[in-house]
């Protein structure tokens, strides 16, 4: 005897569900295994940098902007923020060494010294110089952003 062949429409029905399916149980799973995460760890680099001058610059995770200023003197625009953290200098000078190895920023000198040190750095093909001064308090660190942008006239 012959063998009737399957409904094409039952077989497309059946694999139709079972992908469907499959979508809500991993949707389901993501949702339930995932990782929860916290407010400050949803913050994108742009909610976590900042402008100082001309550039963006990335604020340390965990730290407190104390204030920021800008002064303008002929052709030169040197800005200014400050801000303090309970990490060590150590640690907050090897993360801005870091930051500015990156993006726009080449990279220039480090300058270590007992409790803090400098990072200098230029940007926008050497008409902005960025420097990040952190010293050690006795609750943490305290550092400066500081940017000086040259303007060149033609």
């Amino acid at each position: 005897p012959a063998r009737k062949p399957a409904n094409l429409w039952v077989l497309a029905s059946v694999t139709y569900g079972a992908v469907i399916a499959v979508a809500i149980i991993s949707i389901v799973a993501y949702y339930y295994l995932a990782p929860k995460r916290t407010a400050t760890q949803q913050l994108t680099d742009a909610e976590r940098s900042m402008a100082v001058g001309s550039v963006w610059i990335p604020i340390y995770p965990g730290g407190t902007v104390e204030g920021t200023a800008s002064t303008k003197q002929d052709s030169t625009t040197e800005s200014s923020l400050n801000f303090g953290t309970k990490d060590q200098a150590d640690r907050v000078l090897s993360f801005y060494q870091a930051a500015l190895k990156k993006g726009v920023f080449r990279f220039d000198t480090v300058t270590k010294s007992d409790g803090g040190g400098t990072v200098r750095s230029m940007a926008h093909q050497g008409k902005t110089t960025v420097v990040v001064t952190i010293h050690a308090t006795g609750e943490g660190s305290r550092g400066e952003i500081r940017t000086i942008d040259k303007e060149t006239r033609n």
